[in-house]
């Protein structure tokens, strides 16, 4: 009877540890960031090498990206990305995942080997009376390596980005994807 109550009280307990085992690795609640939209600019430097010669380079992009959707199994965020390319607005949706963190501060992950660049940033979110009212970004390195015919290119970036408001994004309405 004593070694019943032993053994069900160790099972108990072993439950109840990989419970808050399981619950402590998993990422927070991120919902918050749904909707949120993000003014950014990005300060690319490299060199490119056309197969006779290397030449340095250096440009600049602004734009916005809205996060969408938080995934918590997948613990990614959907975003869409809005830049001008010769004049034009530009749309793109990117995963970017999860690293680790808190619901207001995190690290998040973006690899895009089809586009040949990763990198990893902190987002700084402060809240007032319980909800998100402002952040930032920045990012803790940037890779680019690209290949288009006969160039090949390499490089770093640095992306900083603030949440504003959406009254301020200056993407036309009717293309905002999500």
């Amino acid at each position: 009877m004593r070694l019943r109550q032993t053994v069900f009280t160790v099972a108990i307990l072993l439950f109840i540890v990989i419970f808050i085992t399981g619950v402590a690795n998993a990422a927070p609640d991120m919902s918050q960031w749904e909707g949120k939209w993000f003014s950014y600019k990005v300060v690319r430097k490299g060199i490119a090498f056309d197969g006779a010669k290397f030449m340095k380079g250096s440009d600049k992009e602004s734009g916005y990206f809205k996060i969408w959707a938080w995934d918590p199994t997948a613990e990614k965020f959907q975003i869409d990305i809005y830049f001008l390319d010769n004049g034009e607005w530009k749309a793109d949706t990117k995963a970017i995942d999860f690293f680790a963190g808190n619901d207001l501060n995190f690290l998040f992950v973006l690899q895009n080997e089809g586009d040949g660049f990763a990198f990893v940033a902190l987002i700084e979110g402060k809240g007032k009376n319980g909800i998100l009212s402002s952040a930032k970004v920045t990012t803790f390195g940037g890779l680019v390596l690209e290949v288009d015919g006969n160039e090949y290119r390499a490089g770093n970036f640095i992306l900083t980005g603030t949440m504003v408001d959406v009254s301020k994004v200056k993407v036309p309405m009717g293309m905002i994807l999500h």
